[in-house]
């Protein structure tokens, strides 16, 4: 990003800033639309809430929304910092990697949402007045979206040959155990066999 993209992305949100509740429910709201598991997770998330008024569920739709404001407030404040901009995108994808194993998350979502957002954000009217403005929210958007997916896929890859790995320990030990069966099994007849012998052969 250019200075002065920069700064037309701080002097939008700024502008942006008081909308942004809304406009990302509505990113949410249509992420639902093209995506079930999306929608099931939300769904899932607000009934366990409904039952657990000790500590928030941050899987809700609302605390999402909540978050994703405080991301973008965060994220605009350290622009000059792109180590720590990419870190903090990086971490966001990863932290969503279980859910890969756990609710068939795919990283073709970040991709809808992307889309989505970009066009929500982009085609807004505050966004709209400068050119440099809209612009400079498409390339921030894609880099965010490449970044969560790198670290959601980076992640999900590690959980995938975790379980891989854990998978073959069951079966190996799972044969193990048949196999010390059988051979209990074969020691147990060959046992009997021979008080059969013994009890059959007169003595001398």
């Amino acid at each position: 990003l250019s200075f002065s993209q920069k700064q037309a992305l701080t002097a939008s949100w700024r502008l942006l800033r008081p909308q942004a509740p809304g406009l990302f429910r509505k990113v949410f709201l249509e992420l639902e639309i093209v995506s079930s598991k999306v929608k099931q997770i939300f769904y899932k998330a607000l009934c366990v809430d409904a039952f657990n008024k000790d500590e928030e569920n941050i899987a809700t739709m609302d605390v999402h929304i909540r978050l994703m404001v405080k991301f973008f407030d965060d994220l605009l404040a350290t622009l000059d910092d792109e180590a720590e901009c990419t870190k903090r995108m990086k971490q966001i994808g990863t932290s969503h990697a279980v859910l890969a194993r756990t609710c068939g998350f795919t990283s073709d979502i970040w991709e809808r949402l992307g889309e989505i957002s970009m066009e929500r954000i982009c085609a807004h009217e505050l966004v709209q007045k400068t050119r440099e403005a809209a612009r400079a929210w498409r390339v921030l958007l894609a880099v965010i979206i490449d970044e969560l997916r790198g670290g959601f896929d980076g992640e999900a890859r590690y959980y995938k040959k975790t379980s891989s790995a854990e998978h073959l320990d069951e079966v190996a030990n799972a044969n193990a155990g048949e196999d010390d069966t059988a051979s209990n099994g074969i020691q147990e007849k060959m046992r009997q066999l021979r008080l059969e012998y013994d009890s059959t052969v007169p003595y001398e």
